[in-house]
This record gives C-alpha cells, structure tokens and sequence, in this order.
C-alpha cells in the first residue's frame, strides 16, 4: 500500500523515515518547497513540488531539476496513483 506525504512546512518531520514505505512519494507544498534548496538535506524519493509554491516564493531560476514540479492536475493524478495520502503541517 502506497503514501502520498504532502509536506507543508519548512521541517522534515522525524516520524516521516519511520512511515515511509517503498512505493511512497513525497510532495512539497508551501514552504516545504524551500527544504529542496537545502543541499546538507537528503530528501526522500521520489520527492515532487508544486510549481504555484515554487514560483510565489521566487525559487524557479534555482530549483533543483531532480524534484519534478506539478500544477494541480498533476497533485491530483499523484493522489490517484496512491492508495492513501498523508499531510504533514
């Protein structure tokens, strides 16, 4: 069984590595956008963002091409391919 975490806020939770399974995927929104400028911090994978977040904080010249960017039907195709979601705030 599959987990989307969507992860709103600029800390990666410590509980987060004790409930990651494979076949998981990590969405950041919000100010969790900004954990992917962090280089000392490993994210899990995959790792996705959404693009909106990205842009109103100012951070699409730097975002890391590894982490994929999503519009809104791109958040909603990645909830349908999991079998449960998770938010993180």
């Amino acid at each position: 069984m599959s987990t989307l975490h969507i992860l709103y806020t600029a800390e990666l939770p410590p509980a987060l590595s004790r409930l990651w399974s494979e076949g998981d995927a990590l969405l950041l929104a919000g100010a969790a956008v900004t954990l992917a400028l962090q280089p000392a911090l490993t994210l899990p994978q995959p790792c996705l963002a959404l693009v909106d977040a990205v842009q109103a904080r100012g951070l699409s010249a730097r975002w890391p091409s590894a982490i994929a960017l999503l519009d809104a039907a791109g958040w909603v195709a990645l909830a349908v391919a999991h079998d449960k979601s998770l938010s993180w705030s």
